[in-house]
């Protein structure tokens, strides 16, 4: 940390000592979304019915149905100053059309940092301030929109309820307050990072991600082209956590928070072309750390010694894509698969009450930590929150886990350019549970179905139609109507985007 304050220190000495500007570019983007979802918590607002998952009841939310219009708005201003040094600024005002509240018309800085090239060593680029990161295709480091508590867009009516994270996937807000030293030696390229996730004002409560990263540029082969191999390591040290998890002291239907969650994540990507038109992507991850309970709260019975168990996770990223460069439409198709770790919200234990699980306190965390995970496969699933840490939209099932944890994904997709500015999409899906979130339930979680149409008006306008279709599985069918939720959940909508 110390290394990073003296770095920022001498980097903001530098600039005011030296800059002067040289050239200024001003430019921006207009986005305009409507959007229709409906019944993302799986469950159909006239037909919920009262009842108890083990003493607790499973919360209905009411975003069975939202209707919105949405509108982010940037501008950027790129300086290029002497000594290599160069400043970057963004602007952004996001809002519903319509809606109440004392942000709704706010300009705030979504990005400003500076970048000092050759900074003491020719080698080294020093970037410092408020930027976006994306490491490889962002499966564990990109844009955050699951954790960034800046993302929540002001709250929109709808029915009778007021809605406080809707829309929060299309969030513009998803930049990091972060020191980044990256080191040039081609083909090697090593980046240290640090960067201020929550500030609480609070000694030892708040939240901070540190992480290297190193890229490696193969040489190209006559059967390997364009490839890169990407080792990496981030550590997510999070003292004000509040994650809950059903570890209940061997107490049925009971839950612990853990206010401490330390995460190491180790792990490799590799991505390249082995041959013309085909690209491939590949990429698996661990997790360490320890989650801690300092309090007794949540838990039964209370205690007030500190509860500590050890997270062990894995993660993988597979995929691949290939051009048909020479067929009418220029198809592409791809597919892939992504697995996400976990124990289910009640797993892990041997010991078992009403079909529920009681946790095993010896035995090691297992559930995936979505870190600030960029990358998402599906439109609706990939959203989907349950009991634990991650998600967006909460499923009327109170033993449900979250898509970004305990999950195996497998897809496939195809896409074709019937005239020369049109693109057509469409994506299959199918989601099951690495663990049963409720004993003797089915693995099958579900299926989704996605489409895109995307027409390029203009070098600058771009206007889109997409819909999204998740069709629960056979774990949502079973025991009990009045402890599932199991309907179809779905969104559509259309965009406009002009970049200026």
């Amino acid at each position: 940390m110390l290394v990073g304050l003296l770095a920022f220190a001498v980097a903001l000495m530098g600039t005011a000592a030296y800059a002067e500007v040289q050239n200024i570019k001003v430019g921006g983007d207009i986005d305009m979304k409507a959007a229709m979802h409906n019944n993302y918590d799986l469950k159909l607002k006239q037909k919920n019915e009262p009842g108890t998952t083990g003493g607790t009841t499973p919360v209905v939310t009411n975003d069975d149905n939202a209707n919105f219009y949405l509108s982010t708005v940037h501008v950027t201003v790129d300086a290029d100053l002497t000594d290599n040094v160069a400043a970057h600024v963004r602007l952004v005002n996001q809002r519903f059309w319509d809606a109440d509240g004392a942000n709704t018309n706010n300009v705030n800085i979504d990005n400003a940092y500076v970048v000092l090239k050759e900074f003491l060593y020719s080698p080294l680029t020093v970037m410092v301030g408020r930027q976006n990161l994306k490491y490889g295709t962002g499966f564990i480091v990109g844009d955050g929109l699951l954790g960034d508590p800046n993302g929540i867009f002001t709250s929109i009516g709808t029915g009778a309820s007021t809605l406080t994270g809707i829309g929060r996937e299309y969030s513009a807000y998803n930049a990091f307050d972060a020191i980044r030293l990256i080191l040039d030696y081609s083909p090697v390229t090593i980046e240290g990072l640090i960067a201020k996730v929550n500030e609480t004002g609070v000694t030892d409560d708040d939240e901070d991600l540190y992480g290297v990263y190193v890229s490696y540029k193969t040489p190209d082969f006559a059967w390997w082209k364009d490839g890169v191999i990407e080792p990496y390591w981030f550590f997510k040290n999070n003292e004000s956590a509040a994650l809950t998890a059903s570890d209940s002291s061997l107490i049925a239907f009971t839950r612990r928070l853990f206010e401490v969650n330390r995460v190491h994540t180790f792990g490799v990507r590799t991505a390249g072309n082995p041959m013309q038109n085909l690209w491939v992507n590949a990429e698996i991850a661990a997790q360490a750390g320890e989650i801690k309970d300092t309090t007794g709260a949540g838990s039964a019975p209370a205690v007030s010694n500190i509860f500590e168990r050890k997270r062990h996770g894995w993660a993988a990223n597979l995929e691949a894509r290939y051009n048909w460069a020479h067929v009418r439409w220029t198809p592409t198709t791809g597919g892939g698969y992504v697995y996400f770790s976990g124990t289910g919200t009640t797993g892990e234990g041997s010991t078992t009450s009403n079909s529920v699980a009681v946790f095993d306190r010896t035995k090691s965390f297992g559930a995936w930590d979505a870190m600030y995970r960029g990358s998402f496969t599906t439109f609706i699933q990939d959203f989907l929150a349950g009991n634990d840490a991650g998600g967006l939209y909460t499923t009327f099932d109170g033993q449900d886990t979250s898509a970004s944890t305990n999950r195996h994904l497998l897809y496939g997709d195809f896409s074709v350019k019937p005239l020369e500015d049109l693109t057509l999409w469409l994506r299959y899906t199918h989601a099951w549970f690495a663990h049963p979130p409720r004993v003797g339930r089915s693995h099958d979680a579900g299926y989704e179905l996605d489409a895109k149409a995307v027409y390029n008006y203009t070098d600058d306008v771009q206007l889109a139609l997409f819909g999204g279709w998740f069709f629960p599985g056979r774990y949502y069918y079973q025991p009990v109507s009045s402890l599932r939720g199991k309907d179809l959940a779905w969104t559509t909508g259309g965009s406009a985007t002009v970049k200026f």
